[in-house]
């Protein structure tokens, strides 16, 4: 369950990581770059771990990309740009500001990954805790047969008591029946002598 969290957390870095600036994003922002790289500078900062950093800077562009970008660049100066490009070069610094402000928003901190071990802790007492449900859970059928069980014995019981209950009750009118019997055999022979 744990190693699912962790790999969502990733699976949502990835994520980010496949979502920001393409190279060809970079080559037409090359003035743009140098100002971004101070922001990302404060993003590597905060970032969760050095291998977090490592895996993002492998998949940013490398030395040898931003000389490539320079030449394109140096190509793209030597065409004149029209009004248009310029419009669509902000609108693209516009939305990489964007993407970078929402990363640094969602990205997670060190701070963050240093919950990660109380989260692993709280979420293995969860599961321990379901564990113990299940087992009890687990334990419900048997323990409503042995239910059943007992309201058939209880009802049986109830059934032998109602019977003892009407022999004791006929007993009771032969006991009744026999002393007047006797009191009256008594009255007769006292009076007969």
């Amino acid at each position: 369950m744990v190693e699912q969290l962790l790999q969502r957390i990733f699976d949502e870095l990835a994520f980010l990581r496949a979502n920001m600036a393409t190279k060809e994003d970079v080559a037409m922002l090359k003035d743009d770059i140098r100002a971004l790289e101070s922001r990302v500078s404060h993003i590597e900062q905060t970032m969760a771990t050095k291998d977090d950093i490592a895996s993002i800077e492998q998949r940013m562009a490398t030395k040898d990309d931003i000389v490539v970008m320079d030449k394109r660049i140096e190509h793209i100066e030597q065409t004149m740009a029209t009004k248009d490009d310029i419009a669509a070069l902000q609108n693209s610094m516009h939305a990489l500001e964007h993407r970078v402000d929402r990363i640094e928003q969602t990205m997670a901190t060190k701070e963050d990954v240093a919950l990660v071990p109380a989260i692993r802790e709280m979420v293995g007492q969860l599961m321990e805790r379901m564990t113990v449900v299940e087992l009890h859970v687990q334990e419900i059928p048997a323990i409503k047969q042995q239910i059943e069980q007992l309201s058939q014995q209880m009802e049986e019981g109830f059934e032998k008591i109602a019977h003892q209950e009407t022999i004791l009750q006929a007993l009771s009118l032969r006991s009744i029946q026999q002393a007047n019997d006797i009191h009256y055999l008594k009255t007769n022979v006292i009076s007969t002598k």
